[in-house]
């Protein structure tokens, strides 16, 4: 008797098993794939955006605009441009496309990656590292 309900058992669990199985590989693999491969838009905290900060005392004026992001020095005399990918709502790298800043240290191409940490009234705190260094920093929403 006990080895009927052993062998009952062990047959019970082996079908529960493999109907388990059968069902987890019959699952139309199509639907979830479209789902997952939909693009997703993302929207930068600072996208279509102005602010500034200090740099020596003097003014800096960033304005991130779409893909693009412009740093202008002493009354817009100098400047730099950047291409910005953003990889999340608060992460990006921005590409230096472009430099009349005088002493500047860095060449086109080279990337500055830029992480927000927070945001709060009218402040934006953020850390960039670039060439091997990493600071942080803040910059007020100009208007």
């Amino acid at each position: 008797m006990k080895k009927q309900l052993f062998l009952t058992l062990i047959l019970l669990i082996n079908f529960t098993v493999e109907c388990q199985e059968y069902a987890m590989n019959t699952i139309r693999l199509d639907r979830t794939l479209e789902h997952e491969s939909a693009p997703i838009k993302l929207i930068p905290l600072v996208e279509n955006k102005t602010y500034t900060y200090k740099s020596h005392g003097d003014d800096v004026l960033v304005i991130f605009n779409n893909e693009n992001h412009t740093e202008y020095y002493n009354n817009k005399e100098h400047y730099i441009k950047s291409k910005i990918s953003w990889v999340s709502i608060d992460e990006c790298y921005m590409t230096i496309k472009e430099s009349n800043l005088p002493n500047f240290p860095f060449n086109e191409g080279t990337r500055l990656h830029m992480k927000i940490t927070k945001v709060k009234r009218g402040y934006i705190f953020y850390e960039s590292t670039l060439g091997g260094k990493t600071w942080t920093g803040k910059m007020k929403e100009y208007k």
